[in-house]
């Protein structure tokens, strides 16, 4: 009888044993491949001029404020709100540099030809000089045009440069608005939605790496070392909020993992996350749970799995501990799998954005 017993739970444990084993290498295959870039890309594709629902996020001064948004910010009109119409140009770009067969590829340069052309980024250009929109987009908006600045920057084709070229009268003014708010803010924005500053910080400063814009990336860097070098005990356990599309305690190590070297990143990442054994890693061991995909809210919730994946990828590779590294691969991939699964049920209130956060988690 006992050696039955003693069978039985060898047969279990092995039955488990595969289990996981399959999971692996599940959550391994998620790969950018052609076929998933096509489903994904589709998303922007959809929305980058797709004018209503929309959602604005500036000040009306007078009736002369009073025009249509796809007016006033002729490029980047669509896709629910500025910032999101910026990612998902630069989505459609990242898409089309890396798979420059991709079936899609004409609609996608109509679009970008069309909406990055000279004339709509002059306006664009004019829209932000007006004294309403000084803060306007500030500095997620700001990041992501940075971000999609670059990846044409760093596009070898003729059309990109000239993209990239209409953009940069923009670009610059962004950058040095950034500079001058730094100066003035004094203490970093905390919140696991777009105010954050750390993840700003993190797409400007491969940006900056990228266009040679030294004065930023050593202003963001002196800020960073100022502000975030001596934080300790970042509360995890707190995390998620409600309706948080970014971890704070992870888009501040994330960042901090591309300021400092490998000894010092070894030194600072324990004091700030004072554990990451498996059972003290408070909830960002599991994906957060998404009781209503399609309510805009909520479904942050979705993107956030996109965010802790690629930011405890970027921490991972960065630790000396190996055992910690493999940790945070595995929840990272479990954190993938999950978002992809779900995020074609949020509706157009997450598929308006979704699309990018998917293809920057899976192109890292």
């Amino acid at each position: 009888m006992l050696l039955k017993i003693k069978i039985y739970f060898i047969v279990i444990s092995l039955v488990i044993l595969g289990c996981s084993k399959s999971n692996h290498e599940k959550i391994q295959n998620i790969r950018l491949n052609e076929k998933l870039a096509n489903e994904l890309v589709s998303l922007s594709i959809k929305c980058v001029d797709q004018k209503y629902p929309y959602k604005i996020g500036y000040r009306f001064v007078d009736e002369s404020s009073l025009k249509p948004h796809y007016e006033l910010t002729p490029s980047f009109y669509g896709c629910w709100d500025w910032h999101s119409a910026v990612h998902g140009h630069w989505a459609m770009v990242k898409i089309l540099k890396d798979f420059p067969e991709i079936s899609e590829r004409d609609l996608i340069l109509s679009k970008l030809d069309k909406n990055l052309s000279k004339n709509n980024l002059e306006k664009e250009y004019e829209f932000f000089q007006q004294e309403f929109a000084k803060g306007f987009e500030r500095t997620y908006g700001w990041a992501w045009l940075m971000k999609l600045y670059s990846e044409l920057l760093s596009w070898d084709d003729e059309r990109a440069q000239i993209w990239a070229e209409n953009m940069r009268p923009l670009v610059d003014l962004l950058s040095e608005r950034t500079v001058l708010f730094l100066d003035k803010l004094s203490t970093p924005l905390r919140p696991g939605t777009h105010a954050n500053t750390a993840f700003s910080f993190s797409l400007m400063i491969e940006y900056s790496k990228i266009a040679n814009d030294t004065e930023l990336f050593n202003k963001i860097k002196e800020y960073s070392i100022k502000n975030f070098q001596g934080d300790k005990n970042c509360p995890i356990s707190y995390e998620p909020s409600g309706t948080d599309f970014l971890s704070p305690c992870l888009a501040e190590a994330a960042l901090m993992s591309s300021i400092l070297n490998n000894n010092e990143y070894n030194d600072w990442i324990y004091n700030f996350l004072p554990s990451l054994e498996k059972k003290e890693f408070g909830t960002i061991i599991n994906p957060p749970e998404v009781l209503d995909p399609e309510d805009p809210g909520i479904g942050h919730l979705i993107g956030l799995m996109f965010h802790r994946a690629w930011t405890l990828k970027e921490i991972a590779a960065k630790l000396d501990n190996k055992k910690h590294e493999y940790l945070l691969r595995q929840i990272a991939k479990k954190h993938s799998e999950e978002g992809y699964d779900i995020m074609f049920d949020s509706g157009y209130g997450g598929e308006h954005w979704l699309a990018t956060f998917a293809i920057y988690n899976l192109s890292r």
